[in-house]
């Protein structure tokens, strides 16, 4: 079965797995908020990240004496980072809240499905040594352009997976991190081009997001059996907006909110194994520990250029942002591959990492400027526990019967 065809029924479902890193604690003391009588809010001094709802539920009794009741759900918000960052301090934030009362489950359906087609992998101990590392960037869903329309998207994602899938086999790692850049979604409000070439509407938009998504973690993570982490950033093109104008706060995000409801699906089928991480909301920008790596990541809209960016993240280190301890940034935004060092961290490179694209293309980036926005792709590499990369691979999005052609 084709990923069109899974996607032909809906599936939908809500609630946030977010995570944060950043390296200055203030206004990060440890301590409990209560709101009504019950426990709201807890912060805790650790010494490395818990990974499930279950581990957080437990540092919680340890460090507090509170036994959060099972209709509350706990869900780890924001992760700092303070002191030597070859063994920092770690504060973590967790917010308790009352569990919806139900969940449609219709809607939900079909996204179990696809999950528990793909059956959660068996644990394992660490044997390579190394983790995965996929990044895909700009879908843009709902997009017509040059190279079609969500069906040949649908099409380069199944042959890009596939190759991801065979990559995986051929290079194994324990685990895997899947980044997602931003720009999920096409939206309306960036041309008002769009209202008349999508193939999608907004709400078509998420839907299809929400199944993009769902099937590339369950095909990926069954292959990486120490686990899978998922994190994505806000973007230009999945932001709330009216025209230019953005609404609310950062994290007022289409794309992120697509994440939140497919964490739901993965944690109502059972799957642990699985953590969703999305920034803070007033943030833009994430950081992960990675072995012995740091990997960061923004969407890459906060500057024009290209170029822009390799200042940006040095203001950003300056400003103890959640970038600041990242030895690796990844971004999107710009349509094409990337590679290269810019600036060090305790004598060691600092690489920045800029992803290719899967959308449609961009006739006006050709027409405009004479250039091409890259051929649709992702990439791939591994960490090790020295926290080196290795293993970069630009997987190209072709349709397989370019592929045949060739």
């Amino acid at each position: 079965m084709t990923l069109a065809d899974r996607l032909a029924n809906p599936a939908t479902a809500v609630a946030p797995s977010v995570n944060r890193r950043r390296s200055a604690p203030q206004g990060f003391e440890p301590g409990v908020k209560f709101e009504a009588g019950q426990a709201a809010e807890v912060t805790l001094t650790v010494t490395e990240i818990p990974e499930n709802e279950t581990a957080w539920r437990e540092k919680i009794l340890e460090h507090t004496e509170i036994d959060v009741p099972d209709h509350r759900k706990v869900e780890l918000t924001a992760v700092r980072y303070w002191g030597d960052p070859a063994s920092p301090m770690v504060y973590v934030r967790f917010e308790i809240s009352d569990r919806p009362e139900h969940v449609e489950a219709a809607d939900v359906a079909e996204t179990l499905k696809i999950i528990r087609a793909n059956r959660k992998p068996s644990p394992r101990k660490t044997v390579t040594g190394r983790t995965r590392v996929v990044v895909v960037s700009d879908a843009q869903i709902g997009k017509v352009d040059e190279r079609g329309g969500t069906p040949e998207l649908l099409a380069r994602i199944d042959h890009l997976l596939a190759q991801v899938e065979q990559e995986s086999r051929d290079v194994k790692c324990d685990d895997v991190i899947i980044l997602d850049p931003g720009d999920l979604t096409e939206g309306f409000e960036n041309t008002a081009q769009q209202a008349h070439t999508n193939d999608l509407s907004l709400p078509e938009q998420l839907r299809v997001a929400r199944g993009i998504l769902t099937e590339a973690v369950t095909r990926i993570s069954r292959l990486h059996p120490a686990g899978t982490r998922v994190a994505t950033v806000p973007s230009n093109h999945s932001a709330w907006r009216r025209g230019k104008n953005y609404l609310g706060k950062p994290g007022d995000d289409f794309g992120l909110d697509v994440h939140r409801a497919v964490a739901e699906a993965f944690a109502f089928a059972g799957r642990d194994d699985v953590t969703f991480i999305i920034p803070d909301v007033w943030d833009e920008s994430l950081a992960l520990q990675v072995r012995g790596a740091v990997i960061g990541m923004a969407h890459g809209h906060q500057v024009a250029r290209p170029d822009g960016i390799r200042d940006w993240w040095a203001k950003q280190t300056h400003g103890g942002g959640p970038l600041a301890a990242a030895s690796i940034l990844v971004t999107g935004h710009f349509h094409h591959l990337r590679l290269e060092p810019t600036g060090a961290i305790e004598g060691r490179d600092r690489w920045w990492i800029q992803a290719p694209t899967l959308d449609g293309g961009s006739s006006w980036w050709r027409n405009s400027g004479g250039g091409s926005s890259g051929e649709p792709g992702a990439v791939t590499f591994t960490i090790d526990d020295a926290g080196d990369w290795d293993n970069l691979r630009l997987v190209r999005a072709r349709e397989p019967h370019d592929d045949a052609e060739k």
